[in-house]
Order: C-alpha cells, then structure tokens, then sequence
C-alpha cells in the first residue's frame, strides 16, 4: 500500500515538474514565434510577392527570383563578394584563435592569465567596429601613423578595391574571440595523455595533432558551423565601414538586401534574395554537418 501511495506521489510531483517547465517555456516559446518563426515563415510569403505600403501585396510567383537570378547583374556580385568575405574571415578568424589557444596553453600559467585578460577584454562589436574604421583613417589613422612613422607610404584601406576586403575582415580577429572557448575545452583534456605522450617521446606536434586536436574537434565543428553562418549574413562591418565600396568590392548579400529593401522599397524582392542566401547557407551547413565529422573516436 505504502509502495503505491509513494508511486501516486512521484507521478503528482512529475506531473506539477512539468506543468511548471510548461508554465516557464511558455512565455519564451510566445517571444520566440513573434520575433523569430513569424517573421521566417512570413518572409517566404513576401518572397512571392510585389509588396505594397499602402495598397494590398499582389502575389507574383517566381518573378522576384527569377529577376534576381536572370536579370539583375548585381546578384552574382554580391554572392561572389560574400563567398570571399566568409572564406577569407574562416581563414584568418577561425584558424588563427585555434592555433593561438593551443599554444597559449603551452606557456606558463601566469603568462596565460595575463594574455587571457588583453586577449578577451569585452568590446561592443559596433564601437569596436567604429574604432577599426578610426584606425584605417587615411589621414589620422594608427595603421598610416606606423606607416609614416618608419618612412612607408600612406595607404587608402577602405578605398582601395585591393585593401578594402582585407580591412573588413581583420576586426574579426580581434571583435570575435571564440580563443576563450577553446581554451576552455583545452583544459578539459586530461593531462594523462600528454604525460603519456612525454613517456614516448612525442614532440610537440605530434601531441598538437593527435591528442589536442581530435579532442577539440566536436567545439571546432560548432565554432566552423557558426563562422560560415555569421560570415554569410555579415551587414555591420561593410555597412559601417564602406557601404559597399569602393565600387561594390565589398558590396554583400545582406548590404544589397538593405540597398533594395529600404532604398528602392523593393521588399518582396529583397525577401526574394534574402531566400536565396537562407539556402545556400542550408546547403553548406548540410555539407559540413556531413563531412566534418564531431567524433573524436572516428
């Protein structure tokens, strides 16, 4: 009796568990559908159609696309411009905090500390934005000071069509620090395994590449799958520091997506394009969800 009784009881206390979960979630799951799934599902409904302010929209089939993809010689521009941006930034972003992280962790605790605190000191992206555009100054600049400084000609950054793609990406090695997280799976690794390695004589390569690495990799298919998601929808940095130029070198997806959205008032077609983008970047991540593997046994 006493057995039942006590099971009665867990099944109440399971029940009020989950009403509460429920009663929780909810307010969250309302914002969520607001701000996020209504607008997502609206947005491929606006995609086939000529938006009007005023009057009713007129529902278009595939004429925005096809537009877009047939008619509009800015469209592969803008594609061709962000597929450099995310590879040049994966490049320099995402590699380059992985190998610092590893041998950051190979230095004294204390150095580590100190290079941890310069290295992750919070920045807001837009004044940090603001304070690179400072620095790529063709006349007051830091970058051209240096320059002029030890007897080197000035350089255009941000109006130079060689420069300009560069200039945009470079922030990023300071504005987004994933170094943090990596070093925080770093010392997750038991040193049973460097020690182990140290017994057999492993260089420090070797224990780079057959220890570190493997354990790193199901954070580094996370970090790889967020840089190409964010290095695709980039808009703040060209918006901010070249509106797209000089003559559309730095001109992205989401840049032209504003430019005919909210200057042309073209809305269904920049939906249309904003479509467009949504799936080539389901496509890759379907890629790398499938080719990089997250095991560290395989």
């Amino acid at each position: 009796m006493n057995n039942r009784q006590e099971s009665l009881s867990e099944k109440k206390q399971k029940k009020h568990i989950y009403r509460i979960a429920w009663a929780l979630s909810v307010p969250a799951l309302i914002l969520v559908s607001l701000w996020h799934w209504y607008p997502f599902a609206l947005s491929f409904v606006l995609g086939f159609a000529k938006f009007h302010v005023i009057r009713p929209s007129t529902f278009v089939g595939f004429e925005n696309f096809k537009s877009l993809i047939f008619e509009d010689w800015m469209t592969p521009l803008v594609f061709l411009r962000t597929f450099q941006y995310a590879g040049l930034s994966i490049g320099l972003t995402f590699l380059i905090p992985i190998m610092v992280a590893i041998l950051l962790m190979e230095m004294k605790p204390k150095t580590i500390r100190i290079m941890m605190i310069l290295w992750f000191i919070p920045i807001a992206t837009m004044a940090g934005i603001m304070v690179w555009k400072w620095f790529y100054n063709i006349e007051f600049g830091l970058f051209n000071s240096i320059l002029t400084f030890l007897g080197l000609p000035r350089l255009r950054w941000l109006s130079s069509r060689n420069l300009a793609m560069i200039s945009l990406i470079l922030p990023g090695i300071t504005l987004y620090g994933p170094g943090l997280i990596y070093i925080a799976m770093l010392q997750s690794i038991p040193q049973e395994f460097y020690q182990a390695a140290d017994l057999e004589g492993a260089g420090l390569w070797t224990k780079i590449w057959h220890i570190t690495l493997p354990r790193l990799r199901p954070i580094i298919a996370m970090m790889l799958l967020l840089s190409v998601t964010r290095s695709l929808n980039v808009f703040d940095r060209p918006y901010v520091m070249t509106g797209g130029g000089p003559v559309n070198a730095t001109k992205m997806v989401m840049l032209y997506v504003y430019d005919i959205a909210f200057r042309d008032f073209k809305f269904g077609r920049a939906t249309a394009l904003s479509i467009l983008l949504f799936f080539v970047s389901i496509t890759l991540v379907i890629i790398q969800r499938k080719y990089f593997k997250e095991n560290i046994d395989r």
